[in-house]
């Protein structure tokens, strides 16, 4: 998409997506990916339904659902309860395992907008990082895979840290790799566990909801929500409106 608005305005290469005023002062740019830049939660969604039919178990998105951004004993604790005694947890967690690797082999999509932007912003000279729950090597397979790897400067997996999202361990963590205050970065996330964590980083909050919308308690926090990934960063000041614009 970048490639064809350079095409379409023949200025491209003369940065005029960059919002107005943002020369001198670049915000970095923190990213989530597991739901934000990679639609690995609907994947991981299917295979879950899959892996419960195929244990002739009703299917319970709510089961699912209740997971998304948590980690640790919970996530497990909501499993093994849904599955009410009918088997043994790492049963399920084998099969299920399975079939989001044999989906994951496939090929990973790319969320809408998400390559367009990390190429604008890389190219326009923002730092860009990603702060995600999921280990580190994992997640620079994937994002290898997505042809994303190579514009961020670290990718700060689960791993590099002791305190899981909501926790905003990890943002200070990416900011600090990144050499910046937390304070002047963006963070891109979609769920509220990784709202919330941004949030309480400091960091200017953009959330583009993914398998579920925000209640009306994170909408209290008045962080930034927008449909898609361009949305989100015109309203953050990240890029111009020029390029909404063009896009239609």
């Amino acid at each position: 998409m970048a490639e064809r608005l350079a095409v379409r305005n023949g200025s491209l290469g003369s940065r005029p997506l960059l919002a107005k005023g943002s020369r001198m002062t670049l915000s970095p740019v923190i990213f989530d990916m597991d739901g934000l830049l990679l639609d690995t939660k609907r994947l991981c969604l299917q295979s879950f339904v899959e892996t419960r039919r195929h244990f002739s178990l009703p299917d319970n998105l709510d089961t699912f659902l209740k997971c998304i951004g948590l980690r640790g004993a919970e996530p497990v604790r909501i499993i093994r309860e849904s599955l009410n005694g009918a088997m043994e947890l790492d049963v399920f967690n084998d099969e299920w395992g399975r079939r989001i690797d044999a989906r994951y082999a496939q090929g990973v999509p790319v969320k809408p907008g998400a390559l367009e932007l990390v190429q604008l912003l890389d190219h326009n000279g923002h730092s860009l990082a990603v702060a995600t729950s999921t280990q580190t090597a994992d997640a620079r397979q994937r994002l290898q895979a997505a042809q994303l790897l190579h514009h961020f400067e670290f990718v700060i997996g689960g791993d590099q840290v002791s305190r899981p999202k909501p926790d905003p361990e990890i943002f200070h963590k990416a900011a600090a790799e990144l050499g910046v205050n937390v304070q002047d970065c963006v963070a891109f996330e979609d769920s509220e566990t990784g709202v919330r964590s941004a949030h309480a980083s400091g960091a200017k909050t953009v959330q583009i909801p993914d398998l579920i919308q925000p209640s009306m308690a994170l909408r209290a926090l008045g962080h930034i929500i927008a449909p898609g990934l361009i949305e989100g960063a015109v309203t953050a000041g990240l890029l111009s409106l020029d390029i909404l614009e063009a896009r239609r």
